[in-house]
Formats: C-alpha cells, sequence, structure tokens
C-alpha cells in the first residue's frame, strides 16, 4: 500500500499523527461541551462548534481504520488475520462499541445514511439540560451515553491497538 501523499493530507504522514488529531478533536469538543449561552447569536455559534466538534471526532475515530491498515506491515496483518480493511474495521467495531457508534455517525454523516451494517438503534443528540448545558450524546438501543465518554473509548482502543502491535514505528 503506498503512502499518503503529505501534499494530500494536510500534512499527515501516519495513524500516530491522526491518532494526535483525535485527541485534539476531543479537546475542542470538550473546550464547548457544558457550556450555554443567553445571547441568541453566541448560542447559535456554540452549538454549532459542538456539532462541529463531535462530526470531526466521529469522522476521525472511525478512519483511524484506513490509516492504521495502511501503516500495517503485511507481518503484522497476517499474525493480526486482517487481510483487507474490512477485517480490520470489523474487529474494531467488535471489540469496541464506542467505534461501532462513531462509525454509524460518521458514515450517516457522510453518506447520508448507513447502507452497509446499518444499526437503527444508533442514534446522535445535541440537547441542552439544566445541570450540564450543551452536550453531544450517542443513544444506542436506548441508552444514553456522552459524546465525550464515546470517543475517549476510541481513543483508547486505537491507542492500545497501535502500540501493542508496533504500527508506524518509524514515526
Amino acid at each position: 500500500m503506498p503512502l499518503p501523499s503529505q501534499e494530500q493530507t494536510f500534512g499527515f504522514a501516519n495513524c500516530h499523527e491522526l491518532l494526535q488529531k483525535l485527541d485534539r478533536e476531543i479537546d475542542r469538543y470538550r473546550d464547548v461541551a457544558g457550556r450555554d449561552e443567553a445571547e441568541p447569536e453566541a448560542l447559535v455559534n456554540l452549538v454549532d462548534q459542538l456539532k462541529d466538534s463531535a462530526f470531526n471526532a466521529s469522522i476521525t475515530a472511525w478512519h483511524l481504520s484506513d490509516w492504521v491498515f495502511s501503516d500495517m506491515t503485511l507481518e503484522q496483518r497476517k499474525k493480526l488475520g486482517i487481510k483487507k480493511l474490512s477485517d480490520l474495521q470489523n474487529r474494531a467495531r467488535k471489540a469496541c462499541n464506542a467505534l461501532h457508534l462513531c462509525r454509524q455517525a460518521a458514515t450517516a454523516s457522510k453518506h447520508w445514511a448507513v447502507s452497509k451494517n446499518p444499526d437503527p438503534t444508533v442514534r446522535v443528540t445535541v440537547a441542552c439540560e439544566l445541570e450540564t448545558g450543551w452536550l453531544a450524546y450517542f443513544e444506542h438501543a436506548g441508552k444514553k451515553i456522552r459524546a465525550e465518554q464515546v470517543f475517549a473509548e476510541a481513543l483508547s482502543f486505537w491507542t492500545g491497538f497501535i502500540y501493542q502491535h508496533g504500527i508506524a514505528r518509524e514515526s
């Protein structure tokens, strides 16, 4: 698999760098989560920032699978029984429910709907509650989960997977 052209990836070169991007996306989400604004224009801006950062974190978390797969050596793939990208993706979303949730949001956001392996029990919402302010949530099978928790679990999964298996070690 060819290495990504940094001229086509805004300078990102490997899965370690995309992992750092996910960490920054989570920080951006945390910067606005839990806030509220009284002034209407400021409130619209706050909610837009919250939605944008949740959207970006979901997409980055899910698409790390592409980068991890591309950075794996043939020996690493063989050792882990991963022949193609979908093998890694299926393994990741089964091992980490947060990635299953991010996949649903990322795919629906990009393609309007999830056609392959849709999960109609997954929803995403943005809401304001008196005690917490504005937050994004994932809902799965009737359970409401804060987006920050989902993103942190996805980051933890990919960090462990990448470092445990020595993927893109040269970076």
